[in-house]
């Protein structure tokens, strides 16, 4: 293994499987330090979110950090724990100013590009708006904002503008002003999976099948961005596509849920670029992705009160055996179907994540629908067990 990178979010296993991929030895802090993180490298799990980072970043060894998922909405908190270790990634002004909604609007039309408009209260029945939690993470909070909300916004949301379309989102590597794409990916949100939470996140496919305009004008999109913000490292860009348009909704300036799927298609270990880019400056050609190749992930969530036990797995083609082991060189990890494996005997309650499971196929139709069974596979083994337990 190669240097020790931290890997800081509320959930890290993507990540860390990234790092280890890329031929570094990850440390992880998070919420949960599933069963497969923890074989695969040390995994501290915290109590108390987000303030719990701080002192587990302190106690772990000195070596540079990232953050995932979640920590982009705590700026000073980001702050205070870069006087700690070194930070890989975006920090600072640029970190602070991407994360404003009405700046990056500003940023975007200045640029020439289409993004949602925000509630200014003028007319209440000019199309449909969305209510969205400012501190907001993976879709949670988001919903169809009602005559109460645009008579009195709720505090600490904003009211934006609904674009119906695909929701996708694209990723890029960035350094002294440039950026490369990485690919682009489909997103699977909660009315896609029947979940009541319409826009929870629930899993991406990719590669999206762009067209040469559309791959020309996301690059553009990306280079506007490093060069506005001054953004360094991976970042990733939620976007609605439409009929004949992009429709930038946000910025995640820091390595995305869509990552892993991108690198499976592609066979590049993007935190690699992500270190490059960061502390050298250095970024990678145009990545070229294979003819037939697909690869998606879901997350899945409980749909009742359920218990993770031993058997779980059975009757799928998934079995926590084949969690991988720590790697001995880059890409080296074997690509597993279910991630973010529970530990023995933890419950979940409804709405709440209980694993992630992959696919790969030919096609998009065909790794929805792989995704799908599994998912269907592991509820209804997880249906089972809470039914052969008195406590469940």
């Amino acid at each position: 293994m190669g240097r020790r990178l931290i890997i800081v979010g509320a959930s890290a296993r993507a990540a860390a499987f990234s790092t280890a991929r890329a031929g570094f030895e990850p440390y992880t802090i998070d919420l949960f330090a599933d069963r497969d993180l923890a074989q695969l490298c040390p995994a501290v799990r915290i109590e108390r979110y987000p303030l719990g980072f701080l002192r587990a970043l302190a106690a772990a060894p000195k070596a540079p950090w990232i953050y995932t998922g979640g920590l982009e909405n705590y700026p000073r908190l980001v702050a205070r724990m870069a006087g700690i270790r070194p930070l890989l990634g975006n920090g600072g002004e640029s970190f602070r100013d991407i994360r404003n909604p009405r700046l990056l609007r500003a940023v975007l039309r200045e640029e020439g590009f289409s993004c949602p408009s925000e509630w200014t209260g003028s007319d209440v029945d000019s199309g449909r708006w969305l209510v969205k939690p400012r501190r907001g993470s993976g879709g949670l909070g988001v919903r169809f904002a009602t005559r109460d909300d645009l008579a009195a916004p709720p505090h600490g949301a904003i009211l934006q503008e609904y674009i119906a379309g695909e929701s996708a989102s694209a990723a890029f590597v960035t350094a002294g002003g440039l950026a490369v794409l990485l690919g682009a990916t489909r997103q699977l949100i909660g009315r896609d999976w029947g979940l009541s939470p319409e826009f929870l996140y629930v899993g991406s496919i990719g590669p999206l099948d762009l067209t040469g305009a559309e791959r020309a004008r996301l690059a553009q999109l990306g280079e506007a961005l490093a060069r506005r913000f001054a953004l360094v490292g991976l970042f990733g860009v939620d976007f609605v596509r439409t009929a004949d348009q992009l429709w930038s909704v946000e910025v995640n300036p820091r390595y995305t849920a869509s990552v892993e799927v991108l690198e499976r298609v592609t066979d590049r270990p993007f935190l690699s670029f992500h270190v490059a880019a960061c502390e050298r400056g250095e970024l990678p050609p145009p990545l070229n992705v294979p003819s037939g190749c697909c690869a998606g992930k879901a997350v899945v969530y409980a749909r009742g009160q359920c218990l993770w036990g031993p058997p779980s797995l059975a009757g799928t083609d998934m079995t926590e055996d084949s969690i991988p082991p720590m790697p001995e060189g880059p890409l080296s990890v074997a690509w597993p179907n279910i991630a973010d494996v529970p530990h023995i005997g933890q419950r979940f309650l409804v709405g709440q994540p209980i694993a992630t499971v992959f696919a790969t196929g030919t096609n998009p139709d065909d790794v929805q629908s792989a995704l799908r069974q599994r998912e269907a596979a592991l509820l209804a083994s997880l249906a089972s067990t809470r039914q052969a337990d008195p406590a469940g």
